[in-house]
């Protein structure tokens, strides 16, 4: 058996910049993989077809999930034979703006690039990771890195000091699509606090613009925001379209009184501490092949860096 673990992310500013004529919208973020994981189990099967489930309930284990979709492009683009029963043990809830969903995606599309030999280069795979989901790409890479467009053309940054966070996810699933279908444009031109925070390295003057629009639909998110601010955090913002919200914490800060804080007064929500997590220590930490002697990608990691994009 496999096991390998799908790491979160979060995102370290949020610009809608426009829309497309596809109806999407063009965007600007900074990505941050952190050390909060889904486990993903892989067994051989004899049956040359995938079987998956999971352990969280309000996810679909269909053709519709995104292990199904990388598991399928890659069997139908280079003729895959192997079958495998996949198991998930979710810890990355959906609709919380972490990317469980596109982590899982980009776990499986290198690991069938590993166990069957492919040896694509990182470009290949971006290639196919886009047509599942636009942060499967950044997800194929980890460590830090500028996302533009619907998220798909990825920059990877030098790495962050790995800071220690704070995540409190509510008990609600906050759809993205729903986000965005009532987020309202500005037509006047905005300074980039990406592009400021480039410069100075300041994080607190970091945004989200999203967040107003997520606050209004589901205002036990601007509640957790406005409670995390108030404990003094050195940054607080929602992860993507949300639900989550997160604190990055002063190196001094008192964890454990956050933490009791923090899951009193949101009762049913997910509170978790966490850190960043560097280029090299999210592909060495992906997972380990049975007998634990090698990293399924960890031993291999220069090839990756050769096929990323220049700084």
């Amino acid at each position: 058996m496999f096991e390998l673990k799908s790491f979160a992310k979060i995102n370290l500013g949020l610009e809608i910049t426009g829309k497309r004529a596809d109806g999407y919208h063009n965007l600007k973020t900074i990505f941050q993989t952190i050390d909060l994981y889904d486990t993903i189990e892989i067994k051989e099967n004899q049956t040359g077809t995938l079987h998956l489930d999971g352990d969280d309930p309000a996810v679909e284990w269909d053709r519709g999930n995104t292990i199904s979709k990388a598991y399928a492009v890659m069997v139908e683009t280079f003729n895959l034979h192997q079958g495998f029963d996949i198991f998930v043990k979710k810890k990355i809830p959906g609709g919380s703006g972490l990317g469980g969903g596109s982590s899982n995606a980009a776990v499986i599309l290198l690991f069938l690039n590993e166990y069957s030999r492919l040896n694509l280069p990182m470009e290949d795979l971006i290639e196919i990771g886009v047509k599942i989901g636009a942060d499967v790409p950044f997800f194929l890479m980890g460590g830090t890195a500028v996302a533009e467009g619907i998220g798909e053309k990825i920059t990877p940054l030098e790495n962050f000091e790995e800071s220690r966070l704070t995540i409190v996810i509510p008990a609600i699933k906050v759809s993205t699509a729903l986000i965005f279908s009532n987020f309202n444009l500005t037509t006047k031109p905005i300074k980039s606090k990406i592009d400021t925070f480039m410069i100075s390295k300041k994080l607190e003057i970091l945004e989200n613009n999203l967040e107003k629009t997520t606050f209004e639909l589901f205002p036990q998110v601007r509640m957790i925001k406005k409670k995390m601010r108030k404990m003094g955090f050195k940054l607080v913002l929602m992860s993507g379209s949300g639900s989550a919200v997160y604190g990055v914490q002063d190196s001094g800060a008192n964890t454990g009184k956050a933490l009791h804080e923090l899951e009193k007064d949101f009762p049913g929500s997910r509170v978790f501490v966490c850190r960043m997590l560097s280029k090299q220590n999210y592909i060495e930490g992906i997972g380990a092949w049975p007998s634990g002697k090698a990293s399924v990608f960890g031993a291999d990691t220069r090839r990756f860096e050769i096929y990323r994009p220049s700084y």
